[in-house]
């Protein structure tokens, strides 16, 4: 507390103090489209806390008659508008002063970015959240990202039109909490065939509904929400096990030496690559610099403001050990440096800051860039064959070629999220159209609202296998076959079979199965299974994750939709006894769903959708919206032991091809005349087997010396 010279509070800043304590929560429900769903979300939970005695009211709700929409507003308390005539016309706004005469506990405001009618109180209706924010009043919202004042120039432009309804990015940072609302292009575009949705005040409604707007604007939305998440994490106390994991976090080292340039292009453009924030750090060391390095720096710090990075300067005798402590301290993943350019000699007296990095940070990337690009213009990336026995190909008009079934995957930060309950509610809608749907497998979990949802839809009985003197329940795969329905709901899609079940070793193959077999499937999943992230997420959570599915599988999959739900909301289902059983609760929170844990899982997830929505779909539908050109020649190396972290390298490895583009190879290079043991064999056959079903080319060599054996593979493959 802030006190005055004579140690007195100051009473400014008491006043200051209770007017944050008595200020309401603001809670915003993010989307990218109408007809994505957000009233319908806010409505929805509306009505849970009403159940729970929350005193609640709607200030204003467009439901653009909509049935399913006007049916929730029943039973809620709705604050009259207020009328206002203008220009021979009465319009209905929100009466804010009636809501501040009522004083409820939270109210609901949808349409965040409205103007109001002339002669209003307040210009904007976020202002006038604003005012019930301040007297105490608690807001649930709703906006789409095209009215976020910092992306509405560029959503302009690919809407064909000017955004004139704007929001100010301070509101959504301000908010304690944004929840995305997702839905996928395809799913707004039947939406929208159906009459579902509202295309009242866009000008351009052809142009706004084609596929490439709707995947750019929910990439910005997925974006927006990750960014959200991210500040709440780092500033929360405690944090994750990090640095790396979540965010990526370019940091790159510069001296006065030109060649430094290299450095600054190379990391701005993988962080771009990688969505990354980008800083550059020069270490002054005390000795005076003379006006040609002076104006080099200026150079330098011009460059890194024009790719929107930040430029840093600090001081110290060692560089490493400063490097060290502003990574840490930053968060950051991933250093770029120059090759050191001392002599060995001189690296074994005063060492290098290289090798210095490298001893002192943990869970850090440090990438080496040499004096001098490649010669070598690197081999072409392999062809893919043409004959693949799977739909998992990542093309849409192949899979179709081949007769395969569609896949939607709904995906979530953990359990509990909803995954199932939304797979459920769409089955019910297909139904009512008519089409052939049936229950594959799907998991309750003891939850009553999941298994009511369960109740009207046909259900494919599971099989049952006995393993060890026990009982177990699997997906009938023939039966199903068998029945060829149109389409199957298969939930948790990252099980393992029980031994002798007479399918496939994983439930993601037989899923794989019924496609190839024509059968669409509608599958769910959480983001911890997909194994690249396999290593982040114990990183992260300090659980391993046994269960994985190979990234391949989201990669082809026709739709990934995104269940988003904030910690604070997940915590609380698990107290209410509605995803663990009472006994299993208590111990659930202080470990897996720590909201640290649940907030780092959640962005990684917004982020994961993020990059699929921008690798596949986009790709499909308007190649030239890529903001970045890949490099075809880009190829990346990952050398490997039989140390324990040789997995770790492998998925981070991919990851980071992934992002850039490039190819991937992983290298096992071992000595000369020397027998691997029977253990290191199975080890290598593993480690082989994640390389390939991470998409990589897996490697051995024998060689007199390892590192040149390295360099020599490095030049051969470009």
């Amino acid at each position: 507390m802030h006190r005055q010279a004579d140690g007195r509070p100051d009473p400014q800043q008491l006043l200051r103090d209770l007017i944050q304590l008595s200020h309401g929560r603001h809670k915003i429900y993010l989307g990218f489209a109408p007809g994505a769903g957000k009233t319908y979300r806010m409505l929805k939970e509306a009505q849970a806390l009403k159940c729970k005695g929350v005193d609640l009211v709607v200030g204003v709700v467009e439901t653009h008659g909509r049935p399913e929409t006007e049916e929730l507003l029943s039973g809620l308390e709705v604050i009259a508008p207020r009328q206002v005539a203008y220009q021979g016309t009465v319009l209905s706004e929100m009466d804010v002063d009636a809501i501040l005469a009522r004083r409820p506990a939270t109210v609901l405001v949808d349409e965040l970015a409205h103007t109001n009618a002339p002669g209003s109180s307040r210009q904007k209706r976020y202002e006038d959240i604003e005012a019930l924010l301040t007297a105490g009043i608690s807001v649930i919202s709703t906006v789409n990202i095209q009215h976020l004042d910092s992306v509405a120039e560029t959503a302009g432009r690919f809407i064909g039109a000017p955004i004139h309804e704007r929001v100010p990015d301070r509101i959504l940072r301000a908010a304690d909490e944004v929840q995305l609302v997702d839905a996928s292009p395809e799913t707004i575009l039947d939406r929208l065939d159906k009459g579902k949705v509202d295309t009242h005040g866009l000008p351009t409604a052809g142009q706004f509904f084609r596929k490439s707007t709707l995947v750019f604007l929910r990439e910005l939305a997925l974006r927006t929400a990750a960014e959200k998440v991210d500040a709440a994490l780092l500033t929360r106390p405690g944090g994750v096990a990090g640095p790396a994991g979540v965010r990526e976090r370019i940091l790159v080292a510069v001296s006065t030496n030109p060649a430094s340039k290299r450095l600054i292009r190379r990391g701005a453009r993988t962080a771009q690559l990688l969505d990354a924030e980008f800083t550059v750090v020069y270490v002054q060391t005390g000795a005076q610099l003379n006006q040609a390095q002076l104006d080099t720096l200026d150079t330098y710090q011009k460059m890194t403001e024009q790719v929107e990075g930040t430029f840093v300067t600090l001081e110290g005798r060692d560089v490493a050990q400063i490097l060290t402590e502003f990574a840490v301290a930053r968060s950051i993943t991933k250093v770029i440096v120059g090759e050191s350019l001392r002599s060995p000699w001189e690296e074994l007296v005063r060492g290098s800051v290289v090798n210095k990095l490298l001893r002192a940070t943990h869970n850090l990337d440090v990438l080496i860039v040499g004096e001098r690009e490649s010669a070598s213009p690197g081999r072409p990336a392999p062809a893919v064959p043409t004959i693949i026995p799977s739909c998992l190909v990542r093309t849409g008009d192949e899979r179709r070629h081949r007769g395969c079934g569609r896949h939607k995957i709904y995906l979530g930060a953990a359990p509990g999220v909803g995954k199932t309950y939304a797979m459920l509610t769409e089955a019910h809608d297909m139904k009512a159209q008519g089409t052939d749907i049936v229950c594959g497998v799907i998991e309750t979990h003891g939850r009553a609202e999941t298994a009511a949802l369960i109740e009207g839809l046909e259900v494919v009985p599971k099989k049952q296998v006995v393993y060890q003197g026990r009982v177990f329940e699997e997906l009938d795969l023939e039966a199903i076959l068998t029945r060829r329905p149109a389409i199957a709901l298969i939930d948790e899609l990252a099980h393992t079979n029980v031994p002798g079940c007479g399918s496939a070793a994983k439930r993601y193959q037989d899923v794989e199965t019924l496609l190839s077999n024509g059968i669409d499937v509608i599958s769910t999943m959480n983001i911890q299974h997909l194994e690249s992230l396999n290593t982040i997420i114990e990183r992260t959570t300090g659980v391993k994750v046994r269960e994985t599915v190979p990234d391949l599988v989201l990669e082809c999959a026709d739709e990934a939709m995104l269940i988003d739900l904030p910690a604070a909301e997940l915590q609380e289902r698990m107290r209410e006894g509605k995803i663990y059983a009472p006994a299993k609760i208590e111990q659930a929170l202080t470990n897996f769903f720590r909201q640290e844990n649940i907030t780092a899982l959640r962005e990684l997830l917004l982020r994961e959708v993020a990059d699929d929505c921008t690798t596949r779909t986009l790709d499909e539908t308007l190649p030239e919206l890529r903001h970045v050109a890949t490099d075809e020649s880009e190829c990346l190396l990952v050398c490997i032991n039989l140390r324990p972290n040789a997995q770790q390298l492998i998925r981070r490895g991919t990851r980071i091809a992934k992002r850039l583009a490039a190819r991937f190879l992983v290298a096992y290079v071992s000595l000369v005349d020397t027998k691997p043991a029977e253990s290191d064999l199975h080890e290598l056959e593993r480690l082989r087997h994640l390389c390939e079903e991470l998409g990589g080319t897996y490697l051995e060599r024998q060689a007199v010396n390892v590192a040149e054996a390295i360099v020599l593979l490095a030049q051969e493959e470009g």
